[in-house]
């Protein structure tokens, strides 16, 4: 299979599943919570499909069985990203406040971590399940796809906790408006490239192997998927350090809803730092 393919449709899968999964999250803002637990509850059979191709291909190396595990993470990832946007797997309710009380980091890291701890356990139990299935199994390629998704994503939420100068906050559905008080916008910090470096010297190391591996070879095809992978998790991340409105990706598919939510602000920032300009809030 050519390479150059290969590149490409990696790039047009992340470009047209992040929008689908969007279109349908954003949609679901004009109903009500029903509507959102009734389209998640019809997309379970694909879950459950995802997870038996998953396990299917676990014994083979060939191109289709490669492929079929990588796609099977996906939609696997995939689901779990929509009953986190239609709030159906988000959260726990967060520490009530009384007014007295000054908000610490400690408050805001915890309240954070509430907010999102729901689906950060669905996340981890599908990872621990996945390595659990793949004991013994040659084809490891749909895991590391999944812990690669799931690194740049707890990556990219502690980046947004710590401060970042540019954060996207128009795909924030109406159960998750909440989560932008706990990001914060502020110049790049040790955090930001210490974690973008560690995801560059993912995608070298996986490059690496990609080269090295047997030309046109099955092993060369899936170690180029997870490659393109791992760079996507690297330009996500420059996306919240540089002007650059990626949000324009996907705007022009996404529905034009007539009820919008309320609008969504952020909390605290640093220090000498704006907090909005044309720029930082997307």
């Amino acid at each position: 299979m050519s390479s150059i393919f290969s590149i490409f449709f990696v790039l047009f899968l992340w470009w047209f599943l992040t929008g689908i999964i969007l279109y349908t999250a954003k949609r679901l803002d004009l109903g009500d919570s029903k509507s959102r637990l009734t389209v998640v509850i019809v997309t379970l059979p694909l879950f459950f499909c995802a997870w038996y191709f998953y396990y299917h291909c676990l014994n083979g190396m060939s191109y289709s069985d490669i492929f079929c595990t990588f796609m099977a993470s996906l939609f696997i990832w995939g689901w779990v990203e929509l009953t986190f946007l239609t709030g159906v797997v988000a959260g726990i309710p967060l520490l009530e406040k009384r007014e007295e009380d000054r908000d610490t980091e400690r408050d805001r890291f915890i309240n954070g971590f509430r907010s999102i701890a729901l689906n950060e356990c669905l996340l981890i139990s599908c990872l621990f399940l996945m390595a659990l299935l793949s004991i013994g199994k040659e084809n490891n390629f749909g895991l590391t796809t999944f812990l690669i998704l799931y690194v740049a994503r707890v990556s990219a939420k502690l980046n947004l906790f710590f401060g970042v100068p540019y954060i996207n906050l128009h795909f924030l559905t109406a159960p998750l408006k909440h989560i932008a008080t706990f990001c914060r916008v502020a110049p790049v910090g040790f955090f930001f490239i210490a974690s973008t470096i560690m995801l560059c010297l993912m995608f070298v190391f996986l490059v690496g192997f990609t080269y090295s591996a047997q030309a046109m070879s099955e092993l060369q095809f899936g170690y180029l998927l997870l490659s393109t992978l791992s760079a996507l998790a690297v330009l996500e991340h420059l996306f919240m350090a540089l002007p650059f409105k990626d949000a324009t990706l996907w705007n022009w598919m996404l529905p034009s809803l007539s009820k919008s939510p309320e609008a969504i602000t952020l909390g605290k920032t640093k220090s000498n730092f704006p907090k909005e300009s044309k720029n930082e809030l997307r």
